[in-house]
């Protein structure tokens, strides 16, 4: 028998590095081994604390383990099996140290494979005494999500580049929720509180609403066009809009102050907040289950994942995923409140699930990083990530069951009880301020006088303004508009300069009329007439004819007089009494004696043809008769319209009834009566006239007005002319 020989040095050295190879991997194989004993040890210990596991479950009858092996009988199994690989014989002493490192390794190796064979036994025992019946197994798996980077990050196949690439994915994600949540939770980012509408509400209807400089072409005031939902606002729009939203949200119609029991608005909000808190609910569920699930995992030197399989979580590890999990639950509570106060204060239903929407792709920014940027070596990692187990007990899940109703009750009724309910009240204390009550006034103060007047306004019609109800100067406009700027205007007069715009603009009716010392319908309108149809007179004329039409509301092609003659007598005729003067008796001495004046447009030339008629008649009072007991029958709704409607509730009404039957009985003679000589509240005798109101009633009784008693060069200018006679 040939007597062996000892291995050259270099067979040493190799057996060294093999040694070390085959150590590195006894090693690793021993730490996962390690794992899995703790995680069992963990799991034997909480089903001993909850009585899961008892004595005579963990024993048979005999008194026999039913599992057949104990955590104790591995480890003993794996000693005894390293003791025996490592008894060598005296007589291979030479050969100790090379075989002692492949006994260790052997025996190593034997006992690692062991003891996972007797563990997948041990789980499955356990798992058929200690399970409940109403427990279930749940599957956590790792989400798609940027913040999942730390589980992986140094354990994949990555280079430092990816790595640092992911390392500054996951701080832009950080970074960016963060921000977000900083911005909505900033005071100047919310919508402003409704309740501070109510103030300023208060102060555009004192203020602006019935400005009469506010007052539009058809003299409606801004009141009644901005609460009427008016689209041609140029002032007061941020007033139209608050209208809008706020009837809108409420279900109101234009008109109405109190809500229906359906408010799309606040029904909406609910629902979109719903929506936003189930979108963070879900985020922090995913959350808690995360957390849960690491927290099972083993601690360990280090981080194990065998193939797909997270084993065992290092210290540093789990203290970083452990911030992650408390910086996203942070994050996310901050966003649930901050969005919960951001929707409920939008009061425009429009925007409402335009926010919503944008609150979720809040938090959603993780997934979309990951899903557009991550590495994919790290992207492939994670979705090769096996689920993580955890077991859900019965009574947990009942717990958790009314835990859920709870916090989904909540949900609906403190929103809407806190922040939605006081937001539909303080909206409608906004409408009343803004719309509530009268609408159809302005008012403007005489700075001289100190004199405050006011002006009842045009009301707009249900369904808004028709071209039926256009004002003139709308009318005018409308007509205007598309025709040819070379053609003569229907109903506008145009002015050379913009001073002369400003002058005819302002001018009074008393001075136009002043101005005109033709009386135009005798003159121009009259066959026969001085001007009758003159071009540069009839462009004096004619829109001036359609336009006093107009404004009465008679809107057909007016050519002549005739056809407006019915309207002569209304107090608004000022314009037409200029133009058709002959027709309304401007020019008629012995006509009824109102509105005959320049000032409610009786023309000077349609005055001085009556002053020339009466010149050729005698001086001697006209008898009664039905022109003089209508003068006298318009009197009191004549006062009416010059000083208001309350003149019927005065104190003066005997004295004015009295009057009007003195007059009307006793005729001219009654002005002889010291008593009923002048106009009531005046000094001003009814002979001279008023020249805003009525003209001399000296025309119609030279006699009782001592006319015929003076002189010739102190004739008084009101009376006839041939008085001096």
């Amino acid at each position: 028998m040939p007597v062996p020989t000892k291995p050259p040095k270099a067979s040493s050295a190799f057996a060294e590095v093999e040694f070390e190879l085959l150590r590195d991997d006894f090693l690793a194989k021993f730490e996962r081994v390690h794992a899995r004993l703790n995680l069992l040890e963990a799991k034997i210990e909480r089903l001993a604390k909850n009585g899961d596991v008892s004595e005579s479950a963990r024993m048979g009858d005999g008194g026999t383990n039913t599992c057949g092996i104990t955590i104790g009988d591995v480890a003993r199994e794996g000693h005894e099996a390293e003791r025996n690989e490592l008894t060598l014989p005296n007589d291979q002493s030479e050969e100790r140290t090379e075989g002692t490192a492949i006994s260790v390794i052997g025996g190593s190796l034997g006992q690692t494979i062991g003891a996972k064979t007797d563990l997948t036994g041990i789980t499955c025992s356990l798992a058929s005494v200690a399970e409940d019946p109403e427990d279930q197994l749940g599957l956590v798996s790792f989400s798609e999500s940027a913040w999942t980077y730390p589980v992986v990050i140094g354990l994949v196949r990555a280079g430092v580049v990816e790595a640092v690439f992911a390392v500054l994915l996951l701080l832009l994600n950080l970074f960016m929720q963060m921000a977000f949540m900083i911005v909505i939770l900033t005071p100047d980012f919310l919508p402003g509180d409704i309740t501070e509408q109510i103030v300023f509400a208060k102060q555009w209807r004192r203020s602006v609403a019935h400005d009469h400089q506010n007052l539009d072409l058809a003299s409606t005031s801004l009141a009644s066009r901005v609460c009427n939902g008016d689209g041609a606002l140029i002032v007061s729009t941020r007033q139209a809009t608050l209208l809008e939203n706020i009837d809108s949200y409420m279900g109101l119609a234009i008109d109405a102050f109190e809500p229906d029991f359906f408010q799309p608005g606040v029904l909406l909000s609910v629902l979109c907040i719903l929506l936003w808190s189930l979108c963070v609910y879900k985020e922090l569920r995913s959350i808690l289950h995360a957390f849960e699930a690491v927290r099972l995992l083993p601690r360990s030197a280090r981080t194990i994942l065998d193939g797909n399989v997270l084993q065992s979580l290092s210290f540093g590890r789990y203290k970083m995923l452990k911030a992650t999990y408390l910086l996203r639950t942070a994050i996310a509570v901050s966003l649930l409140i901050s969005g919960i106060r951001w929707l409920a204060q939008t009061t425009s239903i429009t925007e409402l699930m335009l926010n919503a929407v944008a609150l979720n792709a809040i938090l959603d920014v993780d997934e979309f990083l990951f899903a557009g940027f991550t590495p994919m070596s790290i992207h492939l990692a994670i979705q090769r990530l096996e689920p993580m187990q955890m077991k859900y007990t019965a009574r947990r899940n009942k717990i958790e069951s009314f835990f859920l109703f709870f916090v989904l009750l909540v949900t609906f009724l403190v929103p809407y009880l806190v922040l939605l309910r006081p937001q539909a009240d303080a909206m409608l204390s906004v409408k009343q301020e803004l719309c509530f009550g009268n609408q159809t006034f302005v008012v403007g103060q005489n700075q001289q006088s100190q004199v405050i007047f006011g002006l009842v306004t045009e009301d707009i019609p249900e369904g808004g303004r028709q071209n039926s109800a256009l004002s003139p100067i709308e009318r005018a406009v409308d007509i205007h508009k598309f025709a040819d700027p070379h053609e003569e205007a229907y109903y506008i007069g145009f002015v050379q300069s913009r001073n002369a715009f400003e002058i005819e603009r302002t001018r009074s009716m008393a001075s136009e009329a002043a101005e005109f010392n033709l009386c135009l319908e005798q003159a121009y309108l009259t066959e026969g007439g001085e001007w009758y149809q003159d071009a540069a007179v009839g462009a004096l004329t004619m829109f001036r004819l359609r336009t006093a039409a107009a404004v009465l509301g008679r809107f057909d092609h007016i050519t002549n007089c005739q056809q407006v003659a019915d309207l002569c007598n209304l107090p608004e005729a000022r314009l037409l009494r200029m133009v058709c003067g002959v027709t309304c008796e401007c020019s008629n001495p012995f006509a009824s004696g109102w509105y005959k004046v320049l000032y409610h447009g009786c023309s000077e030339g349609c005055l001085e043809m009556a002053r020339q008629r009466l010149a050729s008649e005698d001086c001697k009072d006209r008898p009664m008769d039905d022109t003089w007991i209508q003068m006298w029958d318009d009197y009191l709704p004549t006062l009416a319209h010059v000083l208001g409607s309350g003149i019927y509730q005065s104190s003066a009404i005997p004295y004015l009834e009295a009057l009007v039957a003195a007059m009307k009985l006793g005729g001219c003679a009654t002005l002889k009566q010291p008593q009923f000589r002048n106009l009531i509240g005046t000094q001003t005798s009814w002979c001279e006239g008023d020249p805003e109101l009525v003209r001399p009633l000296a025309w119609t009784c030279p006699e009782s007005c001592d006319c015929t008693a003076a002189n010739g060069t102190s004739l008084p200018s009101y009376c006839p002319r041939s008085c001096a006679a």
